[in-house]
């Protein structure tokens, strides 16, 4: 995939079969989340992201409170180019716990000291805990934008805390996915605690937002730190992508995960 089409992805809800550590369970009620709706923000799209923040609140609830990776539960259709929204079926994967919603409530709120209108969404879950953790162990990310504009170009800071790291950077689109590093011209290097990089690594490589159609594009974007270079080198499909994180040990591994929108 041309790592400068950069278009926007739906991941696909799917069965983790690798195997998970050991884990107890906590069920949490009446967590929410809320988005505001806005020129940029569809009533639709405010609803994905008050549910993206329902589900985190889920997982900080019930103690997971580092490396949260919320994945919105969208289905593929048979022909892999449709989707269709199956929101009472929905599941969130974290790295550190796995949210299973079991209630879901949506509400319009309008806020009249702001004039604002606001989606919200209200879960009950069941989370499942991993128990051993390294809550040291963290990967700090900052100047990830929720919106951008097309052809603006994508970079953003990192820092791991807790232990020097090898990191694995992917980029989910309607094309499929890609791994976006290491890659060709910046190499698996082993990044040092404490110190702040800037993706991408080298003027070598260039991320542009690029989108099909007149509508917001979304895009799904995910960073793995791992104490040792684990390599992926499987084929990047969401499924083999969730394969590999669950296969590594929960006190070994640390991720950021955001979805974008290109406006």
């Amino acid at each position: 995939m041309n790592k400068n089409n950069l278009i926007g992805w739906i991941f696909l809800m799917v069965m983790i079969t690798a195997p998970l550590h050991a884990q107890n369970t906590v069920k949490v009620k009446g967590v929410q989340g809320r988005w505001q709706v806005s020129e940029d923000i569809t009533l639709k799209e405010a609803e994905e992201r008050a549910f993206m923040e329902a589900k985190k609140e889920a997982l900080s609830k019930a103690g997971v409170m580092e490396n949260v990776w919320s994945v919105f539960g969208q289905i593929s259709q048979e022909s892999g180019t449709e989707f269709h929204e199956a929101y009472s079926q929905m599941n969130v994967l974290a790295i550190g716990g796995m949210v299973n919603v079991t209630n879901k409530k949506v509400e319009e709120v309008w806020d009249t000291d702001t004039r604002t209108l606001y989606k919200v969404v209200t879960i009950d879950a069941v989370v499942q805990k991993e128990e051993k953790t390294d809550k040291s162990y963290a990967l700090e990310v900052k100047g990830v934008e929720n919106l951008y504009k097309e052809g603006d170009v994508f970079t953003c800071k990192l820092k791991v805390h807790g232990t020097d790291s090898y990191l694995k950077f992917f980029w989910f689109d309607t094309n499929g996915g890609a791994l976006l590093y290491p890659n060709q011209y910046e190499s698996d290097t082993l990044l040092k605690v404490g110190q702040e990089y800037t993706i991408p690594f080298s003027n070598a490589v260039d991320y542009r937002m690029e989108k099909q159609g007149k509508e917001n594009e979304k895009i799904n974007m995910m960073m793995v730190a791992t104490k040792e270079n684990i390599p992926y080198t499987d084929e990047v499909t969401y499924q083999n992508v969730l394969k590999w994180v669950y296969s590594i040990p929960n006190d070994k591994r640390c991720a950021f995960y955001e979805m974008i929108l290109i406006k």
